[in-house]
C-alpha cells in the first residue's frame, strides 16, 4: 500500500486558512456548544484538502479523511499559546508518529489542526484512534480530558461524488466500542501491524511493547523518610531494551523511547496527585544516549518544557550511561540544559567510576551506584564500603540503588549513603504512594520479617 502523500499547498504554505463556516443559527443557549463544533463541519478549507486527497487518485481503502483539532488546548493556554505552539506541535507530531502505522499520513492544517488519512483502518476504527490521540495530547498537555468534547471531522466521498463532512464525538465513539468488541480492538490491531526493525533485531514478527515504567521508592537516611520515588521500568522493557543488539542505533532508539514514556509517565502521573495535595520528591532517569543527539535531545526538553511549573521543586533527573572520561564541559552542558526543569541532577553509575571529581566540577549534586543483581552479598558489601565515602569526599550525596537484603541495606548506612532504594525499601509499583516515616532499626526490622515471610509466601507461587 502507498502511503497517502499530503498535497504541495499543505506542505509549502504554513500560513493555512483555518475556513469559516456558515454563520450560525443557534436559537437557544443550551445548544451553543454543540451548535459551534457543528458549524465549523462545514470548514470549506478541511473540506478543499479532503477533496485533493480523496481524488489524488491514490488507493485509500479507508475512503475518509479525518480531522483532529487542538483547539480547547490553545483556548486553555490563552495568550501563551503564540509561545508554546511550535512545542505542542512537536509533541503532536510525535505522538503521532507513534500511534499510527506507517503507512497512515497526517500534515498539519492550519495552527490547530491535523489531517490524518488511515491506509487500513475502517471508518469507526480511524475515528476513535482520532478520538484517542487527541485525549492523550489533553491529558498530557492539560491535565485532563473531557472526551464529550473531543470530535473528529471525517470527509467522506457521497454517491454523487460530492464530499461529506460528518463528526464524531470521542464518548459517543467509546460508547459504540463497547457495544461491539470487534470495534474496540481494532485500533490495537493496526498498532501491532507496525512494522518496526526493533522487532527484527529481537527475532520475532512482533514489535516490542510499549515501555513500562514504574516507581521505586527510595528512602531518604537523613530525615528518616520514604518519600522519594524514581522511575524504573519493568523487567519486560528492560529485557527488550537489552536484547536489540543488532545494532547500536537501535538500542539507542529503545532507550530514547523508554526515557520518552519515563518523562511523560512521571509528569502526568504527578500532576494527578498534586490535584489530590499529593506530595513527594519525583527522580526521573534520562540516559547520556538521548541528550547526546541533537536530534533527540531537542524532542526530549521540548516535552520538559511542558512540565508545569508548579511540579519543577519537585523534580530531579537522573543521568544515566555516562562514558567514562566524559569532559567536564561537556557534562556541565547538559546539567545546564536540564536545570530549568528540576531542582537537581544526579548521576547513576553501573558500576565504579573515578569521575566522581568531574561530576562535582559540573554542577552534579549527587551520585548513585546500582548493584549488580549477579553479585553477591559481599561483593555487593565491598562495592558499598568502597563507593560511599568518594562522592561525600567531593561534596556530593551518596545514593545506592537495587539493595536487596538486610546485610546490604546495614552496610549502606554504616558507609554513609544519603538514599537507599531497592527491594529492601520497598517494591517497584504503578503509582507512587503516600510519605512513610520510619527508623533504620524499624527499616531493617521490617526487613527481616519479609526475609522469614519470603520462603513460607514464595512456596505455594511455585507448586
Amino acid at each position: 500500500m502507498n502511503a497517502v502523500q499530503p498535497p504541495p499547498s499543505a506542505q509549502d504554505d504554513h500560513t493555512d486558512r483555518t475556513g469559516i463556516g456558515p454563520p450560525c443559527h443557534c436559537d437557544s443557549a443550551a445548544k451553543a456548544a454543540d451548535c459551534q463544533a457543528s458549524c465549523h463541519l462545514n470548514d470549506s478549507s478541511f473540506r478543499e484538502r479532503a477533496k485533493e486527497i480523496l481524488f489524488s487518485g491514490r488507493l485509500i481503502t479507508a475512503g475518509a479523511v479525518h480531522l483532529i483539532g487542538l483547539d480547547d488546548i490553545r483556548d486553555h493556554l490563552g495568550n501563551r499559546w503564540e509561545r508554546v505552539k511550535e512545542r505542542v506541535h512537536t509533541y503532536t507530531d510525535r505522538l503521532l508518529e507513534k500511534t499510527l502505522s506507517v503507512h497512515d499520513v497526517w500534515f498539519r492544517h492550519g495552527d490547530s489542526q491535523f489531517i490524518i488519512v488511515f491506509a487500513h483502518a475502517d471508518l469507526q476504527a480511524a475515528q476513535l484512534i482520532c478520538g484517542k490521540i487527541v485525549e492523550s495530547l489533553h491529558q498530557a498537555l492539560l491535565g485532563h480530558s473531557d472526551t464529550s468534547q473531543i470530535i473528529v471531522k471525517t470527509a467522506l466521498v457521497e454517491i454523487d461524488g460530492s464530499i461529506a463532512v460528518g463528526s464524531a464525538r470521542l464518548d459517543e465513539l467509546l460508547n459504540a466500542a463497547t457495544q461491539s468488541k470487534a470495534p474496540a480492538s481494532q485500533p490495537q490491531a493496526e498498532e501491532r501491524r507496525r512494522p518496526s526493525l526493533s522487532a527484527f533485531a529481537l527475532g520475532n514478527d512482533e514489535p516490542p511493547p510499549r515501555p513500562k515504567v514504574l516507581f521505586r521508592p527510595v528512602y531518604d537516611v537523613r530525615h528518616k523518610v520514604i518519600s522519594t520515588y524514581t522511575c524504573r521500568p519493568d523487567l519486560l522493557t528492560c529485557r527488550n531494551i537489552n536484547q536489540i543488539i543488532m545494532a547500536e542505533f537501535l538500542q539507542e532508539e529503545a532507550i530514547f523511547d523508554y526515557d520518552m514514556e519515563a518523562l511523560c509517565h512521571a509528569v502526568c502521573t504527578y500532576n494527578e496527585l498534586y490535584k489530590n495535595n499529593f506530595r513527594y520528591a519525583q527522580t526521573i532517569p534520562v540516559h547520556f544516549e538521548t541528550l547526546a543527539s541533537a536530534r533527540r535531545r531537542r524532542e526530549y526538553l521540548q516535552s520538559c518544557r511542558m512540565i508545569p511549573s508548579y511540579l519543577v521543586p519537585f523534580l530531579a533527573f537522573e543521568l544515566d550511561g555516562l562514558p567514562q572520561g566524559v569532559p567536564s564541559g561537556r557534562l556541565a552542558e547538559l546539567v545546564t540544559l536540564l536545570r530549568p526543569f528540576g531542582r537537581a541532577t544526579i548521576v547513576i553509575l553501573r558500576e565504579e567510576n573515578t569521575d566522581i571529581g568531574t561530576y562535582a566540577r559540573a554542577g552534579v549534586k549527587g551520585v548513585g551506584l546500582s548493584m549488580d543483581v549477579r553479585d553477591g552479598d559481599q561483593r555487593c558489601i565491598d562495592k558499598i564500603n568502597a563507593f560511599c565515602p568518594v562522592p561525600r569526599k567531593h561534596g556530593l550525596f551518596a545514593y545506592l540503588d537495587g539493595i536487596r537484603n538486610v546485610e546490604q541495606f546495614q552496610a549502606a548506612i554504616e558507609a554513609g549513603a544519603a538514599y537507599i532504594g531497592g527491594a529492601v525499601v520497598g517494591k517497584d509499583s504503578d503509582l507512587p504512594k503516600h510519605m512513610r516515616r520510619c527508623t533504620e532499626r524499624q527499616m531493617l526490622l521490617r526487613a527481616r520479617v519479609k526475609a522469614r515471610r519470603g520462603p513460607a509466601e514464595s512456596g505455594p507461587a511455585k507448586s
